[in-house]
């Protein structure tokens, strides 16, 4: 299982990944407003305005995604959507991306089966989901008791 986290410089991208990855089957994606550091300091310290000339696109604000994937599989197809449509836009700096290996993953809260939680999803998203688990897909629990993929 991996974490993928990709911090996107333009936010005009932001919905057409979410809608690649949904069409994939990712589903627990997380989106939080980020700021670049550069953009940060040259903003609200003055002596770093110079910096500011540095800064991509001027924008303040980015969109960071956490996602965490269960296969390589994809994973592979994640990152390539994602450098496909950051290449298509023509420009540098689009934003980074990074995968940290995951050796457990849990959710909170009651406990659900797999068709309750896309039942769920779909209901949040307000369309199918093209991809759907097995209803009977087991979810594995390590030595801990916490849940594994």
């Amino acid at each position: 299982m991996y974490l993928l986290i990709a911090v996107i410089n333009n936010e005009e991208l932001l919905d057409q990944l979410i809608t690649g990855w949904l069409d994939m089957g990712i589903t627990g994606a997380t989106v939080a407003e980020t700021t670049d550091l550069l953009q940060l300091i040259s903003h609200h310290i003055p002596i770093f305005a110079g910096f500011r000339s540095l800064a991509s696109g001027g924008m303040i604000h980015n969109k960071t995604l956490f996602t965490a994937i269960e296969n390589q599989d994809t994973l592979d197809k994640a990152v390539a959507f994602l450098e496909k449509i950051c290449s298509r836009t023509g420009k540098p700096h689009q934003g980074v991306y990074f995968i940290v290996p995951l050796t457990a993953f849990g959710r909170l809260g009651l406990e659900v089966d797999e068709m309750q939680h896309l039942s769920h999803m779909e209901k949040k998203i307000g369309k199918p989901l093209k991809e759907k688990v097995k209803k009977d897909s087991p979810r594995h629990r390590n030595e801990t008791g916490e849940h594994t993929l």
